[in-house]
């Protein structure tokens, strides 16, 4: 009876910390002056009242899926390590970050404990996140290339990009935000991956990538030499998390109700259920709200209420719409 009545009095704080652990106000990404872009940055940490950065030792992309997720994104592109997005000025407070890639947190993860490293801010560590305006890219798969024949042969059969020479060995899913912004530049839909650093599409390539059938010389998402590890864009724009307020006038329009047949290990098939909804209804805007809502709009109202964190792997929780727009 005594515990119970102690667990009743500590109630109200354990809430309160569970919903600041949930709205992303321990962990943020801060970037340098002047540098656009929702979604980058060097990853903050609050702990004892004070902002800290995190050391990049052991720092992977399972690390940086947490982070995103954990601030409403719906997944990391990649990693970043050595102050890539500017050195911090209060203390490195962890290292050794090892997530699972299943926490609801960066602060629960497995770290060296806060203050216990002796890291400088030259190794501070930060994301890439999944961000505003730029197109959901979507894995396709690994397959192979004929080479010896020449350009005629190939799957894809514009190298628009060469970037061997640059590759960062130590995080080489990097390539895939270059060729992607390589592709969505040439307005290709598809793109791929090979060689760890060379950028292959065409205009065609929905009808050719698959061409020489599948392969298995493929290496954390980029193919090796004769493969390509296919990417295609989304046929919508990530517009973001957004805060939606019932009691005050909603800000999109209620077309389908996919709750009942959310597959919670898949969300992107609710996405896709959507989008497929918002363009068959001629919409432009359609968004995810409480995991499994579709809701629609014509214009940019989803946006009157501010910026939310209440959102999880592309999709809204309760009161909070994951926003997506419909390019074709």
């Amino acid at each position: 009876m005594k515990f119970l009545l102690v667990l009743v009095a500590l109630l109200p704080s354990i809430l309160c910390a569970l919903t600041k652990r949930e709205s992303g106000e321990k962990v943020r990404l801060v970037k340098p002056d002047g540098m656009k872009g929702n979604g980058t940055g060097r990853v903050e940490i609050f702990h004892d009242g004070q902002w800290g950065s995190v050391c990049d030792y052991n720092w992977d992309k399972k690390d940086a899926e947490v982070v995103c997720i954990e601030m409403g994104f719906i997944k990391a592109v990649h990693e970043t390590r050595q102050a890539k997005y500017g050195q911090g000025t209060g203390p490195v407070w962890i290292e050794n970050v090892s997530c699972k890639g299943n926490e609801l947190s960066l602060l629960d993860c497995q770290h060296s404990g806060f203050g216990k490293t002796w890291c400088k801010h030259s190794r501070d560590a930060g994301v890439k996140c999944l961000h505003e305006g730029v197109p959901q890219i979507l894995e396709v798969g690994c397959y192979r290339d004929i080479v010896a024949i020449g350009p005629k042969g190939r799957a894809l059969s514009d190298l628009y990009l060469n970037a061997r020479k640059q590759v960062d060995w130590y995080n080489i899913r990097s390539m895939v935000t270059k060729c992607a912004e390589g592709a969505h530049a040439q307005g290709y839909k598809y793109f791929g991956i090979q060689f760890f650093g060379e950028c292959w599409g065409s205009k065609t390539a929905n009808l050719e990538f698959d061409v020489h059938g599948k392969g298995t010389k493929c290496y954390e998402g980029v193919g090796g030499q004769s493969h390509n590890f296919v990417y295609r864009f989304a046929p919508w724009k990530d517009l973001g998390c957004w805060h939606d307020k019932p009691q005050q006038g909603r800000t999109m329009t209620l077309l389908k109700n996919f709750r009942s047949s959310i597959d919670w290990f898949h969300l992107e098939i609710t996405v896709e259920k959507c989008y497929q909804a918002a363009k068959k209804a001629g919409k432009t805007y359609f968004a995810i709200q409480f995991y499994g809502e579709c809701w629609v709009g014509d214009d940019e109202s989803y946006q009157k209420y501010g910026y939310s964190v209440d959102c999880y792997k592309g999709v809204g929780k309760n009161w909070a719409n994951y926003v997506y727009k419909v390019m074709w």
